[in-house]
């Protein structure tokens, strides 16, 4: 039990401390002003304290059926001084708060709920790191492009045009060199892209797999015995498409080749070595995975390469990946092979900037199971980059990664999230925050009319103690619409305000109309 002082007992100190300051004072100076007006205000403060060591040993002290509480002045103290990364406002000096650890975020909330005004706007206009931003409609590119430019170069690869800025090229097929000894490694990634295994999905594996192979090899063969000019998906889209005729003359040529140690071969072989009714089914696997390559828009975006993703760790530059939302099912092969190449690009750049290259990875369940995405969740800035997956809810991740959500969770140093409007999601971040001691008191009597009674009334109270969630799943999903939940790695959760970069004065000036 917590130690606090009584009603009674407060009383008597701050008669005591009234009684013994008088006489104390009129010793000193007689009978006065000051012996008569000191002793109330010192039994004032006496009383105040008594009332913030009860508030704080109701706060903290209880631990008995757990320890769980949110954070006070101090702790969001501790977020207004270092760090780059914003991750709300305090309501208490109204200063940002910022994050300044290595770990990756998260952030959970529905759509049209603010995570873009107040997340990923917010970061763009402050931040002075590399930042690789997926921005569904162009408006983060719009709003966000001039001020990016004055930190480094800005790319916006779109090619549907919805930024209205000029549109960068990226090539993935570009940096896959020849003689590299990750050469398969490299070209089985991007097939592993290009394949998406969408949720529900599950009788579609094995087809799956194999057109992943079909693929890889024929990019192989691409990489190794086409000019550099013809190095492209779109390449790669036109040998998958060739009449009957051409692509088994393909696969002979490919049966024939010795490049990527024998690997090619073993693709062809592989094709060949299947009865004609499975041979089919892979190649039409391979083909409807790769039907986005047929848009000209692609194709173009996709036939040079104007940076390397690399170069983001050895300068400031911020690389927009735009696509509208309603293209977003169609072409999500297509941010799903930018994501994976920009991971795994970073991960095997030797350069160790100052600060992480920022992923800000919105509408993330878009992308599908990524196993570069997965794997990166388990490293930490040291490796140069720091992934911030922005979701709508727990749904999503779980429907995504399954029993891999928790790698996501777990590595998080910071998860936000507000706006809940599902129970699961509310549950999920209930059981997080964890329990909290309450305690409470009963009161019973007996007396005449009572069973027991004896003739005589009395009253009796006993005090307990139980557990409760700090923040239940329905106080969550009720939470004010200008506030925001942060659970922190090791640290208390705090209740904060959120952000509306166009009516704030840190951004005046920084951000162009969306």
């Amino acid at each position: 039990m917590p130690a606090r002082i009584g009603p009674l007992l407060a009383l008597f100190i701050a008669f005591v401390v009234l009684m013994a300051s008088n006489s104390w004072l009129k010793g000193i100076f007689g009978v006065g002003e000051i012996a008569t007006d000191v002793p109330f205000l010192l039994t004032g403060l006496t009383l105040f304290a008594i009332w913030k060591f009860n508030r704080r040993g109701g706060n903290r002290g209880n631990t008995l059926m757990g320890s769980a509480r949110f954070g006070d002045r101090k702790d969001l103290r501790e977020l207004e001084g270092a760090g780059d990364l914003i991750i709300g406002r305090s309501g208490k000096s109204n200063k940002l708060l910022h994050y300044d650890g290595p770990a990756h975020l998260l952030t959970m909330a529905p759509t049209r709920s603010g995570k873009g005004v107040g997340t990923i706007i917010p970061n763009l206009l402050l931040l002075d790191r590399s930042v690789i931003c997926i921005d569904p409609k162009g408006e983060n590119a719009r709003v966000t492009a001039r001020t990016r430019a004055r930190k480094g170069d800005v790319w916006c690869l779109d090619p549907f045009g919805v930024s209205g800025r000029p549109a960068a090229r990226y090539n993935p097929l570009a940096w896959l060199d020849a003689v590299s000894p990750d050469l398969a490694e490299d070209a089985q990634t991007v097939a592993d892209a290009l394949v998406h295994d969408a949720p529900g999905q599950g009788g579609e594996a094995h087809w799956n797999e194999e057109a992943k192979a079909l693929i890889a090899g024929i990019i192989l063969h691409t990489v190794i015995h086409e000019p550099p000019a013809l190095v492209t998906l779109a390449t790669v889209r036109d040998k998958l498409t060739r009449d009957p005729v051409r692509f088994a003359a393909l696969l002979v040529d490919m049966q024939a080749s010795s490049g990527a140690r024998g690997l090619i071969a073993r693709s062809a072989n592989r094709q060949l070595g299947k009865s004609d009714r499975e041979a089919a089914g892979v190649l039409s696997s391979a083909q409807r995975h790769t039907h986005f390559l047929d848009s000209p828009r692609i194709v173009d975006s996709t036939s040079t390469s104007d940076f390397r993703f690399a170069d983001l760790k050895e300068r400031p530059a911020t690389v927009f990946l735009c696509l509208p939302p309603d293209r977003l099912d169609t072409y999500a092969r297509w941010l799903r092979l930018l994501v994976a190449q920009a991971v795994t690009d970073m991960a095997r750049s030797p350069a160790r900037p100052d600060k992480p290259v920022l992923f800000l990875l919105d509408e993330f369940a878009a992308l599908g199971r990524l196993e570069p995405v997965e794997r990166a969740m388990g490293l930490m800035a040291g490796y140069g980059m720091q992934l911030w997956p922005i979701l709508q809810d727990m749904h999503q991740l779980k429907a995504t990664y399954g029993e891999r959500a928790g790698t996501f969770m777990s590595n998080a140093g910071v998860i936000q999230t507000f706006g809940v409007n599902d129970h699961a999601t509310a549950d999920m971040l209930s059981k997080t925050i964890g329990d909290t001691t309450i305690e409470y008191t009963t009161f019973g009597s007996s007396g005449p009319g009572s069973v027991f009674s004896s003739g005589t009334y009395s009253e009796s109270s006993s005090s307990h103690v139980a557990a409760r969630r700090l923040a239940t799943p329905d106080e969550i999903m009720r939470m004010d619409s200008d506030s925001l939940l942060l659970l922190r790695q090791g640290q208390v959760p705090l209740v904060v305000g959120k952000i509306r970069y166009y009516a704030e004065r840190e951004f005046a000036g920084l951000y162009d109309p969306g």
